[in-house]
């Protein structure tokens, strides 16, 4: 992939620009773009999860959720890569996310099942991951310079 200029405006009305940022897992990307694809990404998901609640319910919506989880991987393993985290930094980040779809398309949602306490322990596991993502990868400057994964997004 050839090098994107983030600074430059006009990289947002480029298909190449969001496909990278959605669809590919290799490189690095600073704050900026993460933030604003972050933002259009969840803003997609939340809508999807909206109809599907109201048109096939929690496994429906788990479904969606599950869509969702390729580009917000992608997303996101660019932005650990930028920091100098390896893509397994992300898997205890985004697993109880992914247990918790798993476990909505099995049915299991309500306070009546059995499985109830671990998906009381899962949500904190959410919680904790979210705010360990906004922190980590949303607020925290990369590398400077060029790393394992690629050259300094912002040089």
């Amino acid at each position: 992939m050839a090098r994107i200029d983030w600074t430059d405006r006009q990289i947002w009305l480029e298909p190449k620009a969001w496909s990278y940022l959605f669809l590919d897992f290799e490189g690095r990307i600073p704050r900026l773009p993460f933030w604003v694809a972050a933002v259009v990404l969840n803003v997609f998901a939340y809508i999807g999860d909206r109809l599907a609640m109201d048109f096939g319910g929690h496994p429906a919506a788990a479904v969606v959720g599950l869509a969702f989880l390729y580009p917000s991987l992608a997303l996101s393993i660019k932005r650990a890569h930028d920091r100098g985290h390896s893509d397994l930094y992300l898997l205890f980040l985004f697993l109880p996310a992914f247990l918790v779809s798993l476990l909505q398309v099995m049915g299991h949602v309500n306070s009546q099942s059995p499985l109830a306490p671990l998906l009381m322990v899962l949500g904190i596991w959410v919680l904790v991951a979210l705010i360990v993502l906004v922190v980590d990868l949303g607020i925290m400057r990369g590398e400077e310079g060029p790393n394992r994964y690629g050259a300094d997004p912002l040089a």
